[in-house]
């Protein structure tokens, strides 16, 4: 169980970095794809994309939480391996959140957008990626503390 633990929270620190390269390539492609002049997107459809990438930030911190907080009540006599997958699943769904809020970005860049809101999507996903941690792994306090 031991191995499995350690293993489970590399993956969760690659995992982590990975999606931050992810959302520095969507910047990229951002810089890159030139946008055709056309009409820009209104004031609203503007705040309302960047209020849902804000949302995603927010949800990526508190919906994987409170989703599985239910499930965990009841699962009082679960296997650790079930444990552990559920300590995966979460954070794979805060990363989800995190990348969705890049990718509002993304959006509001190729509907010619403010820069400023542009900016701040992509600023907002990464830092909360940036900031964000899974925590222990159910069974990490079995495991050998100098992994951690």
């Amino acid at each position: 169980m031991e191995k499995q633990v350690q293993s489970s929270a590399l993956f969760m620190r690659i995992l982590k970095y990975a999606f931050v390269v992810s959302a520095f390539l969507f910047i990229y492609i951002a810089v890159k794809v030139s946008v055709p002049v056309h009409v820009p997107v209104g004031i609203p459809i503007e705040i309302a994309i960047t209020f849902a990438g804000l949302a995603c930030v927010l949800g990526g911190f508190l919906l994987p939480r409170y989703v599985y907080r239910a499930v965990e009540r009841t699962a009082g006599g679960e296997p650790p391996e079930k444990q552990l997958q559920r300590w995966r699943a979460k954070g794979i769904l805060s990363l989800a959140y995190f990348e969705a809020c890049v990718l509002f970005g993304l959006v509001l860049h190729f509907l010619e957008a403010r820069t400023w809101l542009v900016g701040l999507l992509f600023g907002a996903g990464i830092a909360a990626m940036l900031v964000w941690s899974p925590g222990k792994p159910p069974g990490a306090d079995d495991a050998n503390p100098a992994q951690g």
